[in-house]
């Protein structure tokens, strides 16, 4: 298989494993705003953004009052808490695989939903915050995924064309976009079941390892 130009990573779930501590966040915020909320609607979230998430909750409780733009900083900030005091662990594969590109001269750049403030903790809380400088964020786009838009800025900042870039997702929103961005997308399964990941056309691997270019 040839050689990507460039890996574009997702970053939640795909290279660290955060949905735990979302999903604590969520149940913790969302608890002091008096929005009832399962664990289950969390981990049914993943890949979609937190505003689109608060907003239906909102909608389905009937409520008018709160800000769900508002209601998702403070969500942030819950966290941001939990990297600071727990840290936040590397998926498995994960550090391999960023060898293998280093060495291999391959640039690898962050293309995620969350916003800087919360992928720049990430990342220092993973100690990746130099290795992964570049970064498409929440803020860089007016169409966030499952658009195709935060992949093609991400090609564009490198100078490549979408085909000659691989993307590495874990959630059907993900690769989906990256699908539709023209790349040549793997998908890992894992709290997304491998079915719901192919049904976007993309390569389905069980852990992050099996993503190779020889």
């Amino acid at each position: 298989m040839i050689a990507p130009a460039a890996l574009l990573l997702d970053l939640d779930g795909t290279l660290v494993d955060s949905e735990p501590r979302h999903v604590r966040a969520h149940l913790r915020f969302l608890a002091g705003v008096g929005l009832a909320v399962t664990e289950a609607d969390c981990l049914a979230n993943i890949g979609k953004g937190d505003r689109s998430f608060y907003r239906l909750l909102r909608e389905r409780a009937g409520r008018t009052d709160g800000d769900p733009d508002v209601w998702v900083e403070g969500k942030t900030d819950v966290l941001i808490d939990l990297y600071r005091t727990e840290g936040l662990p590397l998926q498995p594969g994960v550090t391999a695989l960023l060898e293998r590109a280093w060495r291999a001269g391959i640039p690898c750049q962050i293309v995620t939903s969350a916003e800087r403030r919360l992928a720049v903790a990430a990342l220092k809380a993973t100690g990746l915050s130099q290795r992964l400088p570049a970064r498409v964020c929440f803020e860089d786009v007016t169409r966030p995924k499952p658009n195709p838009d935060p992949y093609l800025l991400a090609a564009r900042r490198l100078g490549l064309p979408p085909a000659r870039c691989w993307v590495i997702e874990d959630s059907v929103t993900g690769a989906t976009a990256g699908m539709a961005a023209g790349c040549t997308t793997w998908a890992v399964a894992g709290l997304v079941p491998a079915d719901r990941l192919a049904a976007t056309g993309a390569r389905v691997v069980t852990s992050i390892d099996q993503v190779t270019w020889a």
